[in-house]
């Protein structure tokens, strides 16, 4: 029988390697994660569906520096996320602790400047 640290290392193991097999980086709601952002390989509007309803996202390229992967990930977020995000990255920082905050329509991604990116 495993014991409750056990079971939740093997959980965290098997997150981090479906983390890694994905294309996309999402963050849990109140959950942070550094990523170091391409703008250089294109940050583009997208549509994507949610709850049957079409939205417009502002798609980055980034790499999840937590997943021990080098892989480039797709990031899309809603424009007030993309706007603080494109603040960061405008003054020269492209590693960014991103801080999610709410749910659904009121999702909002802080990023925060981190040192050395």
């Amino acid at each position: 029988m495993l014991s409750e640290q056990e079971v939740n290392n093997n959980i965290s193991e098997i997150e981090k390697i479906l983390n890694a097999s994905s294309q996309y980086i999402s963050i849990e709601s109140g959950g942070k994660k550094l990523l170091q952002f391409l703008p250089e390989r294109g940050i583009v509007e997208v549509e994507r569906i949610y709850n049957d309803q079409k939205l417009k996202k502002i798609r980055f390229i980034a790499i999840d520096l937590e997943s021990g992967s080098n892989a480039d990930k797709i990031f899309d977020v809603g424009k007030r996320s993309a706007r603080l995000i494109l603040a960061k990255i405008k003054a020269g920082n492209r590693k960014l602790r991103i801080e999610r905050i709410g749910s659904g329509k009121d999702t909002l991604y802080i990023p925060t400047e981190v040192s050395g990116g």
